[in-house]
């Protein structure tokens, strides 16, 4: 389960790092055309906005993953074993189930609204919409794999540790 964890996150860390250097790419090129030529790409605009909405809905995802790996380390420093591990089930629990009400929910508001049209593109607003159910449904994914690796390792005794820099900068400062 840790296997597709980390293999989960790391290609949603380079979707989303994709989706920056998309930004970043279509900005330049906007700019580089508007001052340069008093020409503009029509529909371009939109674009960023929708890839800008797919990545919020997953990097939320994935803060909800990073989250709930903290609260495990803090519940396990600072209560019993045993009631740690139910607290963070009960936690990571509790964000899934409303995750999956809001994706739920939001499912048949797409489905009355989503037909409607962008103005530029002409594209559906389904297209966008579809965001919400999609990250919603990656961060309760997240609290299942979460609290499966992290109460796993938390039975072994393999604790996430943060990393520890080896920079000379790093070591020379107090804590």
């Amino acid at each position: 389960m840790k296997r597709f964890h980390d293999r989960l996150t790391c290609f949603l860390e380079v979707l989303i790092c994709l989706c920056f250097l998309s930004f970043f790419t279509m900005v330049i090129l906007l700019v580089g055309l508007r001052y340069l030529f008093d020409y503009s790409i029509i529909g371009v605009n939109e674009i960023i906005n929708i890839l800008f909405v797919y990545t919020t809905a997953i990097g939320a995802a994935i803060a909800v993953g990073q989250r709930g790996h903290i609260a495990i380390n803090i519940l396990s420093d600072n209560l019993p074993e045993h009631l740690a591990k139910r607290l963070s089930k009960l936690q990571l629990a509790l964000v899934a189930l409303i995750n999956l009400t809001i994706a739920w929910f939001s499912i048949p508001w797409i489905s009355q609204t989503g037909d409607n049209l962008m103005p530029t593109l002409g594209a559906t607003r389904a297209v966008v919409q579809i965001s919400i159910p999609l990250g919603c449904g990656l961060a309760a994914l997240y609290c299942v794999t979460t609290a499966i690796v992290g109460l796993e390792q938390t039975k072994t005794g393999n604790s996430i540790q943060p990393e520890v820099s080896s920079d000379p900068r790093d070591l020379e400062r107090p804590v």
